[in-house]
């Protein structure tokens, strides 16, 4: 099979039984250069496409996404740090919790997943311009899938036998994770940046 026919049955794999999926990613002999670079590269695709979706369609954001999206470099940053940090509590916390599952194993699993949610951006960008009422629900749609995704990447990451264990500690680790970055941009632009004008 070339590299693409493996691909395309691995994304198969992945949204039909996503834990078996998980088990032939990490059995891949993937070196670690090439993990970092699809970090940035994921990185790069996903900004470059957020920016392209604002300039299409401009809508109001709240201070703080303006802030991240105020220009395509800032934004694959933004995304970069963001993918990265994820990396890093997948392990951490995973490990704290009895996982098993090694970074450069982490740092896989949400690059691979983050590839499959470049193709739901690009579907949602390309319904956006046709048909714009549906982009919302396949915004909706990618967003679920990624979760439901992500659970089952990390149970089977960390050997973990309970997903709606794993789905739990996601929300309350992204939830204090949201709460330390968004006191650390404060700090660093200031409250008076994230203050809409009056």
């Amino acid at each position: 099979m070339s590299l693409t026919d493996r691909l395309i049955a691995l994304a198969r794999l992945t949204l039909e039984d996503p834990r078996t999926a998980a088990r032939a990613l990490l059995a891949e002999d993937v070196p670690l250069p090439a993990r970092s670079a699809g970090l940035l590269l994921v990185a790069v695709v996903s900004a470059l496409l957020a920016s392209v979706q604002i300039g299409l369609s401009p809508q109001p954001m709240d201070p703080i996404s303006a802030f991240m999206l105020a220009s395509p470099f800032r934004a694959a940053v933004v995304q970069w740090v963001f993918l990265a940090l994820s990396v890093l509590l997948i392990h951490r916390v995973g490990r704290a919790f009895g996982g098993r599952g090694a970074f450069a194993d982490a740092l896989l699993v949400v690059v691979w997943l983050q590839v499959l949610m470049l193709v739901v951006q690009a579907l949602q960008l390309v319904t956006g311009i046709l048909i714009p009422p549906l982009a919302g629900l396949i915004g909706l749609g990618g967003f679920a899938l990624f979760l439901w995704l992500m659970t089952c990447f990390i149970a089977e990451l960390h050997g973990f036998a309970s997903r709606g264990k794993v789905f739990l500690g996601m929300v309350v680790t992204a939830f204090a994770a949201g709460l330390v970055l968004g006191v650390l941009v404060m700090l660093l632009v200031g409250p008076e940046a994230l203050m809409p004008n009056v």
